[in-house]
């Protein structure tokens, strides 16, 4: 980086020679293009730092799988960990900013809505970041100077700033960032530091516009102001600071939240009109390549997208969404995919339904993935009854179990816009339903649990559908001597029985694999059961119960019964979630090796 300082601290002064100013102002630009770089750089050596610890855990997850095939003895030499190792995860990694608040938002009401609160991992980020920038716009700058010196170089230095950080801005937009496999992070952090990296980029832009504007109006005046609107460099400069405002403003969780289509759509529009207008306000300047850098990373991501959905939907008959309607406002999804997809648990797609919603794709998460012939082959007696209750459904099997596809399942809540139209969809034909669809990906974080000797799995409603495929992947590895895990509890939170049935199918499968009575123990829990409705325990390893989990005792048990690591995950609403990683905390103080994960709803 360059340190030397300017030629003359006055060298921009109006009695300055032209050789002078112009190589002041050649220092000057040599200096914004420097900290840009080396900010890029610094930016890099974060990512640097969190695939080396990333790829120490999974190297130490790999060891610990392979040791642990030996039997039970390596399991209990990985019962304890380091307390330094502790000390991290329980006050950096997994905590919260204070208390035990994370995963629930921050609400006024139903309608004003904050945003769920970040970690103390990631609260530090963001803050080294804002400070970082602070420092960048702001060093080696002559406060001491006259104001009309100081304004063109603080000018010049936060548009070169805030250029530098759609770089990151784009990175870190698309779910095709491969980032998210290295590092082992989810998209939905990498969410939340694009909004982060994109205020800040704002903030610059139009501190920025205000050095040019107070500069330009004190030396020549508000004429001059009005003149200069008719150069193409001045005009485009500032339709895409408008148009970066207008992201800003139209970006927090509590105007998201009124339409979220709308505001994507209206997201991508106003992107392409910043990245359209600052092309034209930088042409010949420098920071066009930086520019160019981050319209090829927007491109490449896009390109891939659309790439990638062309090749799930398209030829072989297309995609075809089986829509049934389900109790409890839910409604499950059978997709049909013209070509194999390789299902592992954790995994999500997104969902257009033309004829739902024609622009619309939203992420859902993958419950299930099979054969439709093995499916409907292992259905249960629900299901059965279901079908003689619709004779088009009926007639449909044999041709179904003659072709026997691949399938990909789906359930979905009703909230709103897309997953309200679907469910009224579903619900107003009271039979199953094929319609077109378009899928992409798979997508999500596909996080191995089988170095875990003990698992503990919570669920609340539809958080089912990104724990099934780990416990059906845990019990057929016991069964084949593949995973390290002697113990899987499923926790699930639902307000009514009703619930069972989004799952009945594919439960009564796990719960008819090999060896499932040895390692699996399920807790239902019913949180709006009435005293007159009976609760009764199909078998010791299938409970239910009235209410809400005891969290702590629930775990505190696992732990003190565990073999080797414990594993906890959760996808669960905002209070179970805190909970789980509360007492996962206080179990990492007193010295449990524990990992925790959490899959958040957050977008």
């Amino acid at each position: 980086m360059a340190t030397q300082p300017p030629p003359s601290s006055n060298s921009t002064s109006s009695g300055s020679s032209p050789e002078q100013n112009a190589a002041t102002q050649h220092y000057l630009d040599m200096l914004n293009k420097a900290l840009g770089y080396n900010y890029l750089w610094a930016l890099l050596g974060v990512v640097a730092a969190l695939l080396a610890w990333t790829t120490m855990v999974r190297i130490n997850a790999h060891l610990r799988h392979l040791a642990s095939m030996g039997g039970d003895g390596p399991l209990r030499y990985f019962s304890k960990t380091s307390p330094l190792v502790s000390l991290l995860k329980s006050n950096l990694l997994y905590a919260p900013i204070l208390y035990y608040r994370r995963a629930r938002e921050l609400k006024v009401s139903r309608h004003v809505n904050f945003g769920s609160i970040p970690t103390r991992f990631q609260s530090i980020f963001i803050c080294l970041v804002i400070v970082t920038n602070v420092f960048t716009c702001t060093w080696n700058i002559p406060w001491s100077d006259p104001e009309l010196q100081v304004l063109p170089i603080l000018r010049n230095r936060t548009g070169t700033l805030s250029v530098v950080n759609l770089i990151p801005i784009m990175a870190m937009a698309t779910v095709k960032n491969p980032l998210i496999t290295l590092l082992d992070i989810s998209y939905d952090t990498f969410n939340l530091m694009h909004r982060w990296f994109g205020r800040l980029a704002v903030l610059q832009a139009i501190v920025h516009t205000l050095c040019w504007l107070i500069a330009k109006v004190q030396s020549k005046g508000w004429a001059a102001v009005r003149l200069s609107l008719q150069s193409p460099f001045i005009y485009s400069g500032l339709v895409a600071v408008i148009a970066f405002t207008v992201m800003l403003l139209h970006s927090p969780k509590l105007v998201r939240n009124l339409s979220y289509e709308f505001f994507l759509h209206c997201h991508f529009v106003l992107a392409l009109l910043v990245v359209v207008f600052l092309w034209r306000h930088l042409e010949g300047l420098p920071q066009q390549h930086l520019l160019l850098g981050a319209i090829i990373i927007w491109a490449a991501a896009r390109g891939l997208r659309l790439a990638t959905l062309l090749y799930r939907s398209v030829g072989r008959g297309g995609v075809k969404a089986q829509v049934e309607p389900l109790p409890n406002g839910a409604v499950k999804i059978t997709i049909t995919t013209p070509r194999p997809w390789v299902y592992r648990p954790g995994q999500s797609l997104y969902l257009t339904l033309p004829a739902i919603g024609l622009w619309t794709a939203h992420p859902f998460s993958v419950a299930w993935s099979g054969s439709e012939a093995n499916h409907l082959a292992r259905s249960d007696s629900d299901r059965l009854e279901y079908n003689e209750k619709n004779p088009v459904i009926r007639a449909r099997l044999p041709e179904v179990e003659k072709r026997g596809a691949q399938t990909v399942s789906l359930i979905v809540k009703k909230q709103a816009g897309l997953t309200e139209k679907l469910w009224h969809h579903a619900h107003k034909t009271e039979t199953s339903t094929s319609l077109n669809a378009l899928i992409e990906g798979p997508y999500g974080n596909e996080r191995s649990l089988s170095s875990y000797g003990t698992v503990i799995l919570f669920a609340s409603g539809v958080g089912i559908t990104h724990q099934l495929g780990y416990v059906r992947e845990l019990v057929q590895g016991y069964s084949q001597g593949t995973v390290a895990t002697r113990r899987i509890t499923l926790v699930w939170v639902i307000p009514s029985t009703a619930c069972l049935d989004w799952i009945s199918s594919w439960m009564h499968e796990i719960l008819s694999m090999e060896g499932r009575r040895e390692v699996l123990k399920i807790l239902l829990y019913i949180t709006q059961a009435g005293l007159s409705q009976s609760i009764q325990s199909p078998s010791e390893m299938v409970r239910m119960a009235r209410g809400r989990p005891n969290v702590e005792d629930l775990i505190r048990d696992e732990a003190g019964f565990k073999v080797g690591c414990l594993g906890v995950s959760v996808c669960a609403g905002g209070g179970l979630a805190d909970e789980v990683r509360r007492v996962s905390r206080l179990l990492l103080d007193r010295g449990v090796n524990l990992e925790f994960s959490e899959e958040g709803f957050g977008w």
